[in-house]
């Protein structure tokens, strides 16, 4: 080997077919090829390349420290494993964290250039794993598969990646208004929203790029001649990244790049309003737009829009009170007076000018045209309409994070909106969330009504006086409950409820009704045959909610329904296994005697003993 040049060891250790561990392996052997391997510059970044080709775009081409930032990597991604296997035993009696809850994650992605980005990589990675786990028993939380893992992760991934985008929106509305593009903006909403999704504008981009191509072979079957055709490549470039000044073409060229555009977007590709499921939170996000062809009004106006400007249309978005439109004013240089709407929710159908009822706002008795939204606003009404579904789709005792995460996009983009500010403090009390950071952040701003910032900084205050409670505080006690003998089920057993016919999961119990008498009057607790003096389980149901329900009124299923879809399973359980969910550490912990409730029903489920 030592007879062989370097550079022909080099082209052997950089052969595809040689994975990063076998590179290692050779490495191992003798000094000489662990010299060779560990300065060879160019072995480590085809192994990288191959290993993480995600990750090449974030260097300059001078890069060479290719060995170090692969060991790098490799001793992140075990701290970030290791980090995580603490989170279930400090946080097991914790149902929403608070910022400071998550601080050490702050300097883990701040470590480095790049280290944001690996973490990410690797969360994903955890969440997206579905490796059965194989064992009836309890097993460590860094088994892969575990639910209780991917549980934390989420948390985590939701936390930094929002972060993250905090910074990126302030870089987007530090760009001069031509550089705002409206594809941008929604692709923002989208990343926030969907945080174990990777939606990149690149893929964004390339999908209206694609429909802008299928709009000029249109084009260039009915209008062979149109002036587009013999626009270079380097202009297209540019419709591509920024907003346009005025049309490019004069109003008989607009008219047939539109009935084109119409025709590829409705006809060919069919694109539609969701007028059946209007305010569920897809049609909002572009990407899922994009895939599914359907959304609200301002989503399909984006993609228009973006797809309009990219053929040198300019179409302004009109945020009209009771819906989105696009306005498109034909030819180069005309005033609004000879402009039109496109219904971009119905096919695209043109209003034409007097038609809309939208179409004109009075101020003072004098009419005037709205002006176009910009991007900050655009971005603004599609929160709102988000904060809409949430409060429609959120189930009175299920999950409150996307409400939360949403008004938290809503403050951020308009930090001056009381409203949200409002809604947020709530929130935070009442699910016991640090109020601190919202009270700091009042307290150094400034507002047009300062008596109302007053007003919601002493309600804060007051509430943290009366509670006193350490927010940051891991809640790590967890005390065993005995079983009581009138205590049929189990936690990690699936149910069926009897009356309502919902599927699902006992995750805690007590030995009779602790529920106020309110909310057993309100249930009709004395109703039931055993009443209040019957055990109550607490239970994860497949709607994402949380229930308490009388063991009178459950019967154990096999059937599991859509219980993965309940996001609070991992705070509870690693796994299933064939007829129940197996608890992690700590709920094993806290309900030791309930194993062998478990494990005999799945006997006799299995085996009929």
């Amino acid at each position: 080997m030592e007879c062989l040049p370097v550079e022909i060891l080099e082209l052997i250790l950089a052969e595809p077919k040689l994975n990063l561990e076998d590179v290692l392996n050779v490495s191992a052997t003798c000094h000489y090829l662990r010299d060779v391997v560990q300065n060879s510059s160019f072995i480590w970044k085809k192994k990288f390349e191959i290993k993480w080709p995600q990750f090449m775009k974030l260097f300059d081409n001078d890069f060479t420290d290719w060995y170090k930032e692969a060991q790098y990597i490799y001793d992140l991604s075990s701290r970030t494993h290791a980090l995580l296997s603490t989170m279930s035993p400090r946080f097991y009696k914790k149902n929403e964290f608070s910022d400071c809850d998550l601080q050490e994650w702050v300097e883990l992605t701040e470590e480095s250039p790049r280290a944001y980005n690996y973490i990410v990589f690797d969360l994903m990675t955890i969440i997206t794993t579905c490796t059965p786990i194989k064992s009836i028993e309890v097993v460590p939380v860094d088994t892969p598969g575990n639910k209780t893992l991917q549980y934390y992760s989420v948390k985590v991934l939701r936390f930094i990646r929002q972060l993250h985008l905090a910074k990126e929106w302030e870089k987007f509305m530090a760009l001069p208004a031509k550089d705002q593009i409206l594809e941008k903006g929604a692709t923002f909403v989208a990343q926030w929203c969907q945080p174990t999704t990777n939606v990149e504008w690149e893929d964004i981009a390339e999908q209206l790029d694609h429909l802008a191509s299928e709009a000029r072979i249109c084009l260039k079957v009915a209008y062979p001649e149109h002036p587009l055709h013999k626009i270079p490549q380097e202009t297209f470039k540019k419709w591509k990244v920024e907003n346009l000044e005025g049309n490019q073409w004069n109003v008989f060229e607009c008219r047939q790049i539109i009935r084109c555009l119409t025709s590829v977007m409705y006809e060919q590709n069919k694109f539609r309003g969701n007028n059946n499921a209007y305010y569920m939170p897809e049609n909002s996000f572009i990407n899922d737009v994009l895939t599914k062809k359907q959304g609200l009004p301002i989503t399909l106006a984006i993609i228009y829009e973006s797809v309009a400007r990219r053929l040198g249309l300019k179409c302004d978005p009109i945020s009209f009170p009771a819906h989105f439109l696009l306005r498109f004013t034909e030819g180069q240089g005309e005033s609004y007076a000879d402009s039109y709407y496109i219904d971009v929710f119905n096919n695209g159908n043109v209003i034409r000018k007097g038609a809309c009822p939208h179409s004109r706002s009075y101020t003072d008795n004098k009419e005037r045209y709205l002006p176009p939204a910009s991007a900050r606003q655009v971005v603004e009404r599609m929160t709102n309409n988000l904060e809409v579904s949430c409060r429609q789709h959120t189930h009175p005792n299920g999950s409150i994070t996307r409400l939360r995460s949403t008004l938290e996009l809503l403050h951020l983009i308009s930090p001056n909106d009381m409203s949200a500010v409002v809604s947020l403090a709530r929130i935070y009390m009442l699910h016991s969330i640090d109020t601190k950071p919202l009270e700091n952040y009042l307290l150094t701003r400034e507002f047009e009504v300062a008596e109302q910032v007053q007003r919601i900084v002493h309600m804060l205050r007051d509430y943290d006086l009366h509670h006193k409670q350490n927010f940051c505080e891991p809640i790590t006690q967890t005390k065993p409950k005995s079983r009581p003998s009138n205590l049929t089920f189990a936690v990690g057993m699936v149910m069926k409820h009897v009356v309502l016919n919902y599927i699902c999961v006992i995750y805690d119990w007590d030995p009779v009704c602790m529920a106020s008498p309110e909310w057993q009057a309100q249930m009709g607790v004395h109703r039931l045959k055993n009443k209040d003096q019957q055990p109550f389980y607490n239970v994860l149901v497949e709607d994402e909610s949380h229930r308490y329900v009388a063991q009178e009124n459950m019967i154990p299923t096999s059937n599991t329904g859509f219980l993965y879809l309940n996001e609070d399973i991992g705070k509870h359980f690693s796994h299933f296994f064939e007829t129940h969910y197996v608890p992690n550490a700590e709920k094993e912990k806290e309900f030791p005697a309930d194993t062998e409730v478990r494990h005999k029903f799945y006997q006799k489920m299995q085996f009929g003993s």
